[in-house]
């Protein structure tokens, strides 16, 4: 009976405290950043829509570290925005504004 007893509430603790993730994020399209080893501080950056249709390409002369959590929402704000406009724009210089990179 003992045994019983320690699984229920094993069970109940875990299903208390149990969380599910949430089902739609808020971004719309996606970004890629693409390196070379040839040519190590510069990279490309393109997003896409939901379609995989490219909306915006810039080559930047340093290299972002995508790991840090403010550069991902950074790109996923201007991913949000390009996803908005619905149009491709050309010779902007967005990422290099955006993180405040000489151009």
């Amino acid at each position: 009976m003992k045994k019983y007893i320690i699984a229920a509430i094993i069970v109940l603790a875990t299903a208390f405290y149990s969380k599910a993730q949430n089902t739609k994020t808020a971004n719309q399209g996606f970004w890629v950043i693409e390196s070379n080893v040839h040519a190590p501080k510069t990279q490309i950056v393109r997003f896409y829509n939901d379609s995989s249709k490219l909306l915006y390409e810039e080559v930047i002369n340093t290299r972002l570290n995508i790991k840090r959590k403010k550069n991902q929402q950074l790109l996923n704000q201007i991913c949000n925005k390009l996803h908005e406009q619905k149009e491709i724009i050309e010779g902007n210089k967005l990422i290099a504004v955006a993180f405040n990179l000489k151009h």
